[in-house]
């Protein structure tokens, strides 16, 4: 390992960011510390600073690349990608700035920091790869950010801009002079560690010995690694080593790429893969560590599982995870089409409902044995359909914590998985767990009656727009809805009969006491609406108004203050009319009419709580 600064670094080498690695992760407190650490180096005349460790993958073949008149040596960076990311980003910036007031001569520094016609010094991986070389060569994007990666590129570059701009303001005498010194800080002052592996099995053992002195990467780099350490230590054979690095190399690619594609989590992801592949139990799960486990992946002893086991199983777990990663990518951000709409309505109900990561494994599971054939498309849909009916009565209508169930929906989503139950068993078990939790004459009853539902938002919210939805689908010939559940908010709930009618307005003569006390907050009297600022306190008739009027029921985009319009006065007898029939919507909606039998095992003890969602 050697000290080097940029501009040695960047000396005779194209730098290219491996698919397999994750894309580019700072975010402001690391950009503000990287800031910062530069001006320091300007304002408090020191004379370097350290900024990390630059691991990079060359070859013995040392393979090469024509850049410009120039052939260079192509390496892959192994650890580093985020430092010199960013230092590319703010040199372009610096650079344009330089030339662009008139400091020509540094046109000449382009190509060895960032470009050279077509071709970077530094190249990022799948997505943000055209992304950043336009950043870099033009500071404006060909297309609009759209992956998490290259949202964080577009938001680093305006951060690194703008702290440009603010301190060219704070020095109007010399920002010239204040550029220079930026650009000759960051060649020549920042200190890299450097340290090359010409065998690629061997970046493995390098990440394990950067973890160990504390190295802050994610259980999914961490795992990859080890994995990668693993075959570097135990498979001697050059083609078999080469075909199981490539598969990790492989797997890792698109695992990275279909996280980011869904915005998902790294971590969410591999929890799932570890319950399908490893064990069921909650308590189990140790993240990257239980993975490192004698009985799992051993290093060394395999007294207690044999080498050739092991090998298996990181085949097995390391095809499984792509495979994995590219359901729970189309489950966590689905796409509507005409041949999976039912998949996708209910997919959008789960997630609108919440605490969807309880439910995950199991969905990934049956979606893959959907795909697979193995399960018919209508049983997938009935399992979303009775996972929708969960999250309804059990968390938003029971109000339970967030893991209940836990333990019970990961031990079903391993048994579809490896088959040892039919999808049929577990969605009668699933039914059967509702009535656990929320008995089913209890909550028909507590349906029927009068309740304060506004101090209930999220069950209000979610009641309201089901509403909705059922409104336009049986009255409204399925349209889309005029309001988006990503929209609702306090403002999107009216209370008909308003929360503090005047003294002398009309509600006061036509509602008693307790009438007012009994109903006000109850679901009968609440309505989903645009913006409840546009009808205040007003009277119900100036709240119901016509077709020509403003902002009214009568003329609203949303069908159930249609129905409100529909009523000539706004009662209690009115509030107790409009209660029947969405008591017999809820019901109808959530009630189950059938007996299910409860299923054994369900314990709440062994759930816990996890952060995963």
């Amino acid at each position: 390992m050697e000290k080097k600064t940029l501009s040695n670094l960047l000396e005779g080498k194209i730098f290219q960011i491996p698919d397999y690695q994750r894309g580019f992760a700072w975010e402001e407190k690391q950009l503000k510390d990287f800031t910062q650490d530069i001006d320091a180096l300007i304002d408090d005349k020191i004379v370097s600073h350290y900024t990390g460790t630059i691991v990079i993958y060359q070859p013995k073949e040392k393979p090469t690349e024509n850049y410009g008149i120039d052939k260079l040596e192509l390496v892959d960076i192994v650890d580093g990608q985020q430092r010199l990311t960013t230092c590319s980003l703010y040199l372009s910036i610096i650079l344009k700035e330089l030339i662009k007031n008139g400091e020509t001569d540094f046109n000449q520094k382009i190509p060895i920091y960032l470009k050279n016609g077509t071709k970077s010094k530094l190249r990022l991986n799948n997505d943000t790869s055209d992304f950043y070389y336009d950043l870099i060569n033009t500071g404006t994007p060909n297309t609009k950010a759209r992956t998490v990666h290259q949202k964080r590129l577009l938001k680093g570059y305006s951060y690194l801009q703008n702290h440009i701009t603010e301190q060219a303001k704070e020095r109007k005498d010399n920002t010239i002079d204040y550029l220079k010194n930026i650009f000759d800080a960051i060649i020549r002052k920042l200190n890299f560690s450097f340290y090359p592996i010409e065998v690629e099995s061997e970046i493995g053992m390098t990440f394990e010995l950067m973890n160990s002195r504390g190295k802050d990467l994610s259980a999914l780099e961490l795992l990859k690694n080890y994995l990668m350490y693993w075959v570097y230590r135990n498979v001697n054979e050059p083609s078999e080593k080469e075909d199981l690095t490539n598969t990790i190399n492989k797997s890792w690619k698109e695992t990275y790429a279909n996280i980011a594609d869904c915005n998902g989590s790294e971590n969410q992801c591999l929890r799932i893969a570890w319950t399908l592949y490893q064990s069921h139990t909650p308590k189990k799960w140790k993240g990257y560590s239980g993975f490192k486990g004698n009985d799992i992946i051993p290093l060394r002893d395999f007294s207690e599982k044999s080498e050739d086991n092991t090998k298996q199983f990181i085949y097995n777990f390391t095809n499984g995870l792509s495979e994995i990663s590219k359901h729970y990518s189309e489950i966590i951000k689905p796409t509507k089409t005409v041949e999976n709409k039912d998949e996708y309505i209910w997919l959008t109900k789960i997630r609108n409902a919440g605490n969807i990561a309880n439910f995950l494994p199991l969905m990934v599971a049956t979606r893959i044995k959907y795909k697979t054939g193995k399960i018919s498309y209508n049983q997938y849909v009935e399992l979303l359909k009775v996972l929708e009916n969960f999250a309804f009565r059990v968390f938003l209508w029971e109000g339970k914590r967030s893991n209940t169930g836990l333990s019970s929906f990961y031990r079903w989503a391993s048994e579809i998985f490896n088959e040892k139950h039919s999808i049929d068993s577990v969605i009668n078990w699933i039914y059967g767990a509702i009535n656990w939790y929320s008995n089913e004459n209890g909550f028909r009853t507590e349906v029927k009656t009068i309740s304060n539902w506004y101090s209930w938002r999220r069950l209000l919210k979610y009641s309201l727009y089901e509403y909705e939805l059922w409104l336009l689908k049986n009255e409204g010939k399925d349209i889309s809805p005029k309001l988006n559940w990503n929209d609702l908010s306090d403002a999107t709930i009216e209370h008909i009969l308003p929360q503090n009618p005047k003294d002398n307005s009309v509600w006061k003569q036509s509602w008693t006491d307790e009438e007012f006390k009994t109903y006000i907050h109850d679901i009968a009297n609440l309505v989903l609406t645009k913006d409840n600022s546009h009808y205040l306190n007003f009277d119900f008739d100036r709240k119901k108004g016509n077709a020509g009027a403003g902002h009214c029921y009568s003329n609203s985009d949303i069908r159930q203050e249609r129905k409100i319009a529909e009523f000539d006065n706004w009662t209690a007898e009115s509030c107790k009319t409009r209660r029947e029939v969405l008591e017999n919507w809820i019901i109808s909606r959530w009630g189950i009419d059938k007996h299910y039998v409860i299923p054994e095992n369900i314990n709440e003890e062994d759930d816990f709580e996890t952060d995963d969602e």
